[in-house]
């Protein structure tokens, strides 16, 4: 890079910050990763490089001076005064080497450090009152983020209460461990329902639900590892570990308080060698100065603390040989390449293909065929080509042509303004209406049972459907011409088929398959227009008004109804004599804020104003929620004469008491 040009720089950083940014949108805001770690973090060093070479080129909304994601939520939105920074990283043991030598020269003499495994999930703080869990929010983009309480009550190992009256925050990691994974997935397939690529993405995907009955039911857990306000007698990292644990806080114990950098990477390669058979992912080892006083010396960047830095694990790898690259056409008419190669053993299971995403990776990892390739598993789960072993390519070989024709159809594919993927256009195409069809029978949508995949292929095939709304016309001399299909399954088929007539609306509307408009916003959309007629004919900013939905999801769906196969589908649907109206409940008065919005309140005793009956229906009416029994989850007790067990329970859970006259006071 020393040859370099400002000119040469200025081309090059444009594309790659809006290539980092749209890799840190889908990982922070979306859960849903494009690309594994260490390709991120190899394009992330290297606008690094290009900044430092040339400062000036340094902007205030550069990824480099930014802290995680984005806040684009419907959570309400918490401001951190200390703010929750990321931690920088290396991938050497000698990089772990300079950054010790790095903190010599600013302290002065040789520090210890607590040694810690680097939990594979994502930031949450926990704000305790009195010693009660008052808030838990996430990292969001450092300085503010969401208010994830609700969600965080129903984490097992969250204390509700501390055994002492403290005032205090403190901050850790929640993830998913690799069996609540396992099983979420498995549960999630079975219902038809996209898995989560890995555990991070679960957690993160579980903790931030606005139901929090799915967090409760998705067994999220912590750990503990750093105290914001620590009291005085804690003057180190190691010590401040082990007076969380004995608070209740699930702390992981396998941290060290090291000096010697022999004996840390003795404990980076012990824990590289265990990573596999922990029960929780870990992708690194954390290195902390261990004395307090020492780490508020030193301060942060913009970015990061200069006390810390991850030590990221390299991902396992095999290398296999590329036969092939398979080309396949999605719902949308996206042509995605797929790698087939050698099976190989890779983190416990046997891999022989690996998605290439689309063809500008295709062209910059630069695989052929006959290429030897290093395969990993991203988030040790999806198969990734790492790069290609360039010593061992053929000498006959040539780079890999991209096509220009769709694999299933054969029209023209296109690249459409704005993107990288290759689409085939053709509505018609025969892959794009058997992905479309079989999406619209999911269970997230129609749910037409008995109506996946194999026989939506056969259908295609034997010419009997072209679009969904070809199913409606099915009889049972058409499926008997189905491999397999007797009497019992055509009849089941049919009724099933049928039944889907009587849908709600936003089901149909989740079923056509429009870009970004999935269940959730179906519903909201449905519930807002109250049948599809509104629906086609409403204008960009009515949608767009919709609380959560925004203007994308407002484009797409005008766009796709402005187009007249699409009017038309939605007639012969209608035709047909599926329900084109909205059967849901209507969207409940919004409640305004008020002290009891959102809490959980018990009452006990004998009231002087308000019959019980009648206080409870008036604190439902305020949005809080009445229970019979005392608990941690419990907010509030409102108490009136002769109160008995419940009053004394809320004293010994610290759970705040008010008389009926507090209370009433609140409400007026």
């Amino acid at each position: 890079m020393a040859n370099l040009t400002l000119a040469e720089a200025k081309k090059e950083i444009g594309p790659l910050r809006k290539q980092l940014n749209e890799w840190a949108d889908a990982y922070y805001s979306k859960d849903a990763p494009k690309v594994e770690d260490n390709v991120y973090d190899k394009k992330y060093n290297r606008l690094v490089e290009l900044e430092t070479q040339f400062p000036q080129l340094i902007t205030p909304d550069s990824i480099t001076q930014k802290v995680g994601g984005q806040i684009d939520s419907e959570f309400t939105k918490v401001a951190h005064p200390i703010p929750m920074l990321s931690m920088g990283d290396v991938f050497s043991k000698g990089e772990l080497r300079e950054f010790d030598q790095r903190i010599q020269k600013l302290v002065g003499h040789p520090v210890a450090y607590n040694v810690e495994l680097k939990i594979d999930g994502l930031s949450i703080s926990l704000e305790y009152t009195n010693g009660r869990l008052v808030r838990a929010s996430t990292r969001g983009n450092g300085e503010v983020g969401e208010d994830v309480t609700k969600n965080a009550r129903y984490i097992k190992d969250i204390p509700q209460t501390l055994p002492e009256p403290l005032t205090t925050e403190v901050r850790g990691e929640c993830y998913m461990d690799k069996e609540a994974f396992a099983k979420l997935n498995k549960e999630r397939d079975e219902k038809g329902k996209s898995v989560f690529a890995n555990p991070r993405n679960a957690a993160a995907g579980s903790l931030r639900q606005l139901d929090a009955r799915i967090t409760k039911r998705r067994d999220l857990s912590t750990f503990i590892y750093t105290w914001v306000n620590p009291p005085e007698k804690i003057t180190g990292q190691h010590q401040a570990i082990d007076e969380m644990h004995r608070l209740g806080f699930h702390t992981n114990q396998t941290g060290q308080k090291l000096s010697n950098l022999d004996d840390i990477f003795a404990f980076i390669d012990k824990y590289t060698a265990k990573r596999d058979s922990l029960t929780y992912g870990i992708d690194g080892i954390v290195l902390k100065v261990d004395d307090l006083s020492i780490e508020q010396s030193l301060g942060n960047t913009v970015k990061v603390p200069r006390w810390e830095i991850a030590y990221k694990f390299p991902p396992e790898e095999q290398e296999t040989v590329v036969h092939d690259i398979k080309w396949t056409v999605g719902r949308t008419g996206v042509v995605t390449p797929t790698a087939v190669m050698d099976p190989v053993k890779l983190a416990g299971t046997t891999v022989s293909r690996a998605v290439l995403h689309n063809p500008d990776l295709l062209k910059e990892k630069d695989v052929r065929i006959g290429d030897t390739v290093k395969l990993h598993k991203a988030g040790d789960i999806i198969p990734e080509i790492s790069e290609v072993v360039l010593s061992k390519r053929p000498k006959d070989s040539v780079p890999y042509k991209i096509p220009t024709t769709c694999p299933s159809c054969g029209q023209k594919l296109v690249h459409l303004e704005g993107e990288v993927a290759l689409r085939c256009i053709n509505p018609s195409c025969p892959a794009q209406v058997e992905e479309q069809i079989t999406h619209f029978a999911s269970r997230p949508a129609m749910d037409i049972d008995g109506l996946g995949p194999k026989i939506v292929r056969q259908l295609i095939s034997n010419n009997l459907v072209h679009n969904v709304a070809d199913l409606y016309h099915l009889t049972a001399d058409d499926l008997s011409k189905l491999d397999h299909f007797k009497d019992k399954s055509i009849n089941n088929l049919l009724t099933a088929i049928n039944n889907s007539k009587s849908n709600s609306v936003e089901l149909l509307l989740t079923g056509l398959g429009i870009d970004h408009v999935g269940a959730k916003a179906a519903r909201l959309i449905a519930r807002k227009f109250k049948n599809m007629e509104k629906i086609m004919n409403a204008d960009v900013q009515e949608v767009a008004s919709i609380a959560t939905i925004g203007m994308t999801i407002a484009e797409s769906l005008t766009t796709y109804f402005a187009q007249p196969e699409v009017i038309k589908l939605v007639e012969e649907l209608k035709e047909s004599g599926l329900n084109m109206d909205y059967l849901g409940e209507d969207e409940p008065e919004e409640i305004k804020d008020n002290y009891f919005k959102d809490k959980t309140v018990v009452l006990t005793g004998t009231l002087e104003h308000y019959t019980r009956s009648e206080f409870s229906k008036k604190l439902q009416s305020l949005g809080a929620k009445v229970t019979g029994s005392v608990s941690h989850n419990t907010d509030y007790v409102i108490y009136g004469k002769n109160a008995g067990s419940k009053y004394t329970k809320a004293g010994n859970l610290g759970v705040p008491r008010l008389t009926e006259e507090e209370a009433i006071a609140h409400i007026e």
